[in-house]
């Protein structure tokens, strides 16, 4: 088989057509790679678009920031005021008007204890009740002993009242002692107060060192709602 030799020129003008291919092909992949870049670019700038909105919401929420703290400290100081407004102290014995009455259940009387002062004020736990008889501060008897309810703190402002329950167990031996008055003093307090009972006056049995027969609840009893 014959192999045909092609003349140089045509070897030459070959090599360039080549080599200007090649060229082409290079400038296509820098252009490509250009384009690339600039779209990769553009979208980053865009992007960037989200970065605004990312500084529009760093910008919220710096402002926000800026002014929750302050508003926060005003609103603070709006509650601090508030609550020094309206915080009630400890009830005192002197800012109280103490009564008893009937609670419509046979054996107990309720003792009520009416706010007198000029601000709110709080009681919480069970108050100290000692029986005292008809001859005055010098006859006195028991102290009652407390029942297993649950206490709660009660307020109460100028005016209004709350009360708590004395339970009794009357003496059916004939040779009791009648109680006419009760010496209360308010939960957390150390003076005292004289309620008269009048027509509630009971009679129990002498105590023998053992539980008395009397037994006192926290305060916050409110008749009617049967706690």
């Amino acid at each position: 088989m014959r192999v045909k030799k092609m003349p140089a020129l045509a070897l030459i003008v070959a090599a360039a057509g080549l080599s200007l291919t090649a060229c082409g092909s290079g400038d296509g992949s820098s252009a490509s790679a250009n384009t690339s870049a600039s779209t990769t670019a553009s979208g980053s700038s865009t992007g960037g678009g989200s970065s605004t909105g990312g500084q529009g919401s760093t910008s919220g929420s710096s402002s926000s920031g800026s002014s929750g703290p302050s508003g926060s400290s005003k609103g603070s100081e709006l509650s601090a005021k508030t609550q020094t407004s309206t915080s009630s102290s400890m009830c005192k014995t002197d800012h109280l008007a103490f009564s008893a009455s009937a609670s419509g259940t046979k054996n107990e009387i309720v003792v009520n204890l009416k706010n007198t002062g000029s601000g709110k004020c709080s009681m919480h736990g069970f108050p100290g009740v000692q029986l005292v008889g008809p001859d005055g501060l010098g006859d006195t008897g028991p102290d009652a002993a407390r029942t297993d309810a649950s206490a709660s703190t009660v307020t109460i402002g100028p005016g209004e009242e709350t009360r708590f329950l004395v339970r009794y167990i009357p003496d059916t031996s004939g040779s009791g002692k009648k109680y006419t008055r009760l010496s209360v003093t308010p939960p957390n307090e150390k003076v005292s107060e004289i309620v008269n009972l009048n027509g509630l006056a009971f009679t129990i049995a002498a105590s023998s060192g053992n539980a008395p027969d009397v037994y006192v609840d926290p305060v916050g009893y409110h008749v009617g709602s049967g706690k």
